[in-house]
């Protein structure tokens, strides 16, 4: 499998979860992929980022690019070697 490096943007409230880092190297070239590293490195970030159906939380958005994995390919959207992938938090209220 192929091992694909890219930049990782994320809020704050992230960064206690996975150890303020800027980039990653992985294996595979999807978010699935992706997010699978995460969580074998730092554990319950599925957890924490999906529902127990396996969606992305609702207050969740994660990005490829300039590009909403849920207006592309939801979780098996393609990362390529140096995309930036963000991770941000929704803001409501009033």
């Amino acid at each position: 499998m192929e091992k694909t490096n890219v930049k990782i943007k994320f809020p704050s409230q992230f960064g206690q979860y996975i150890s303020n880092i800027d980039t990653l190297e992985f294996d595979g070239n999807s978010v699935d992929d992706f997010i699978s590293t995460l969580d074998n490195i730092y554990g319950d970030i599925r957890e924490r980022m999906f529902e127990g159906d396996g969606k992305v939380r609702p207050y969740i958005n994660i990005f490829v690019g300039s590009k909403n994995i849920e207006s592309v390919d939801g979780m098996n959207t393609k990362i390529s070697n140096g995309d930036c992938v963000s991770l941000l938090l929704s803001r409501a209220g009033g």
